[in-house]
């Protein structure tokens, strides 16, 4: 039985499955939390880290970063007595370490999401200046690794070769570990990160494809991705299809801008391909008047 015909009649991942497991995070103390579960998990169940997730926010202060990146010698001793969450010390010390690094990155990149932003959804970063690399017309590349080559940066970059679906996941996931390491994070295996990448949705959605989240899935990913344009950028409605996951589906996402209330979304930055035009309702010169004003700003 798999884990989406599963969960919805277990009290213990009812709510994980429904509201958490492959939906987007852009919040730095929960993807600390999130990936201090996965490092926990390691060797044990998810079910056990369910059951113990209130304990673990309790002896790690809801994971707020910068108070965990401040634990010291009588803390590490106070989480291996602690009783209510996995008592390794390899891993109490990853997590503290990685809190520390998440406070790095925090200073250097605004945020621990940004960081990870920038080395997933076709961003490139270059002379500190932060852009949206070019959309690859090869239909054979999807919208999570742009290319074959061994360094997360150069997976974000021009295609060099096509690169077939199955293997995107290995690769992508394999250049974040690299990465993750490089920067000083501590238990971020290949397994782990596989893991964590996808309950956070930085990897297509994890459900069973007629699971009824993935809709819910593909909902938060596109607003959160046209939430990011930068004022005075668009994006087209295939464009954000393809990072939200599915490429084929350009005109839902105008649907979604459409029905949009929240005014936090930018629809306007979201454009048609052959103009600025589209199917969400703020057509054309609305939309150039807007962008107008945000570039001359």
């Amino acid at each position: 039985m798999s884990y989406c015909k599963f969960a919805p009649t277990n009290s213990i991942h009812q709510y994980y499955h429904a509201k958490e497991y492959g939906f987007p995070v852009n919040d730095d103390d929960v993807l600390f939390e999130r990936l201090a579960l996965e490092i926990n998990q390691a060797g044990l169940s998810w079910e056990l880290m369910l059951k113990k997730r209130e304990g673990f926010n309790k002896a790690f202060k809801n994971f707020n970063v910068d108070k965990v990146a401040r634990f010291g010698a009588r803390d590490i001793e106070r989480l291996l007595k602690d009783e209510g969450i996995i008592r390794n010390r390899l891993k109490v010390l990853a997590v503290i370490n990685n809190a520390k690094i998440i406070k790095v990155l925090q200073k250097t990149h605004g945020s621990f999401a940004n960081w990870i932003q920038i080395h997933s959804n076709g961003f490139k970063e270059a002379d500190g200046q932060v852009t949206r690399a070019p959309a690859e017309a090869n239909g054979e590349v999807g919208g999570w690794v742009r290319s074959a080559s061994s360094t997360p940066q150069d997976l974000l970059r021009d295609v060099v070769r096509p690169v077939p679906k199955q293997d995107l996941q290995k690769v992508y996931c394999t250049s974040m570990v690299k990465l993750f390491q490089k920067q000083g994070f501590k238990f971020v295996g290949g397994e782990i990160m596989k893991e964590f990448l996808q309950s956070v949705g930085y990897l297509p959605s994890p459900h069973d494809k007629d699971c009824p989240i993935n809709k819910e899935i593909f909902k938060a990913k596109v607003l959160a991705i046209v939430k990011a344009i930068p004022k005075g950028e668009t994006m087209t409605y295939g464009e954000v299809a393809k990072m939200a996951g599915s490429p084929q589906a350009a005109r839902a996402v105008g649907a979604l801008m459409k029905q949009n209330k929240d005014k936090q979304i930018p629809c306007h930055r979201v454009v048609a391909q052959n103009g600025l035009g589209g199917y969400n309702g703020l057509r054309g010169p609305s939309k150039e008047k807007l962008l107008r004003k945000e570039r001359v700003r």
